[in-house]
């Protein structure tokens, strides 16, 4: 099963957070993040392509995240606002989700 674990699991404001993800299934072809729970295009914050290593922006991207090959997001200079929830949608190959 997929986890996400933060690193640190408490962020001062202004500082770091990784939001490390763990168990990675086999045959993903990319990742998108998600601002809190539901999984629309308001929500998108952005997405990694493995194939391409291309990364897309959202409209919740807000310049200081950043999103890895390993699926992991950076949110640097974290502010009251980042507060809450992030989802992780992982697509495998034949567009599993």
């Amino acid at each position: 099963q997929v986890t996400i674990e933060a690193q640190p699991t408490k962020v001062s404001e202004g500082k770091d957070v990784l939001l490390l993800v763990h168990n990675l299934p086999t045959n993903v072809v990319g990742y998108i993040w998600y601002k809190g729970q539901i999984m629309d295009l308001q929500h998108y914050i952005t997405a990694y392509t493995t194939d391409t290593e291309m990364i897309i922006f959202g409209p919740a991207y807000s310049g200081r995240e950043t999103v890895y090959s390993n699926a992991s997001l950076l949110i640097q200079s974290v502010t009251k606002n980042d507060t809450g929830s992030y989802t992780i949608q992982i697509i495998k190959r034949g567009h599993r989700t």
